[in-house]
């Protein structure tokens, strides 16, 4: 879910009018007291900029629908490692904003977004350990989650250049949790079909 924090950090930025801003885009000021309906409605105007990335001449940004990802490498030591590769990632910018509370003492957001499903896909080589068990595989794979809400901490701060203030982001804060996740690895379980599907 970072790449989508990565995202949504542009959107803000683009939103906030740090600099010129794109002729798409309305921008909000940080007094507004409707802020939170005003990123809101801009992020609605600006949906398919969003999945694209392209935010008009000169403005270019990830896009976040489909999001290729070269590489992932998850290593837990002897007990559990595992690369992904080729991955992509769908369903991104189907998100919808459930709430945005800005906190103006310490300079940031708390944002709860929803995806109503996500879809990933891509390849894996599995090496795990669970007690005497050791399960191996390699092969493509794919993902999909139901109903994910997604928090972020966002908070920011301004950086003076060449006479004017510029807005940036320290790292993010993000969990999420879903209700609902389905994998197939193929070639798990020495390619047995009934065990490769992994039901939530």
């Amino acid at each position: 879910m970072k790449l989508f924090a990565v995202g949504l950090v542009v959107v803000l930025n683009l939103a906030f009018g740090s600099g010129e801003v794109a002729s798409i885009l309305k921008v909000c000021s940080r007094s507004d007291p409707k802020l939170s309906q005003c990123i809101t409605n801009v992020v609605d105007m600006i949906r398919p900029n969003i999945a694209s990335g392209d935010y008009g001449p000169g403005r270019k940004a990830p896009g976040l629908d489909p999001y290729p990802i070269a590489q992932m490498k998850i290593d837990h030591g002897a007990s559990f490692k595992c690369n992904l590769d080729d991955v992509v990632i769908e369903g991104v910018s189907k998100f919808e904003i459930k709430k945005i509370r800005q906190n103006i003492p310490e300079k940031g957001f708390n944002i709860t977004v929803r995806l109503p499903t996500t879809f990933v896909h891509g390849k894996y080589d599995l090496n795990m350990n669970i007690l005497l068990l050791q399960l191996t595989g390699k092969g493509p794979f794919n993902l999909t989650l139901e109903n994910t809400l997604v928090n972020f901490k966002i908070r920011y701060f301004l950086e003076p250049k060449d006479g004017k203030e510029y807005l940036k982001f320290h790292p993010i804060d993000l969990r999420f949790k879903f209700d609902k996740a389905q994998f197939y690895l193929k070639n798990l379980f020495n390619g047995d079909p009934t065990l490769e599907l992994l039901p939530p």
